[in-house]
């Protein structure tokens, strides 16, 4: 199998991990809908409910995993600038700012 390449700007790489939290909620979702299908102790075990109930659970928790990882966008770096008088968070009032993109300050104010 080939391995994908990634762009650096394409955020981060999840790996198995949507896959991995949809298994385990659907198992939790599985054996409690199983459990309390049944009825009381008499009553036989609903097993097919609860497969069911986890097939389902594992395809919804699956699809709103990839959902909100293909609506992530990271911020773009000029966020972090600030575009007001006070350029940088904690910057020293009346101290010369300096830009990060033009570090010796040429620039026109």
């Amino acid at each position: 199998m080939a391995a994908t390449q990634r762009t650096p700007g394409s955020g981060p790489n999840y790996g198995n991990v949507p896959v991995i939290a949809s298994g385990v909620i659907a198992g939790f979702v599985a054996v409690t809908t199983a459990v309390v299908s049944t009825g009381g102790a008499t009553n036989t075990f609903r097993w097919e409910l609860g497969l069911a109930a986890g097939c389902i659970a594992f395809i919804v928790c699956l699809l709103t995993f990839l959902l909100m990882i293909m609506a992530a966008k990271p911020n773009p770096e000029s966020l972090g600038r600030g575009s007001g008088v006070n350029r940088r968070f904690g910057a020293v009032p009346g101290a010369e700012d300096k830009d990060p993109e033009d570090p010796r300050g040429t620039a026109p104010r």
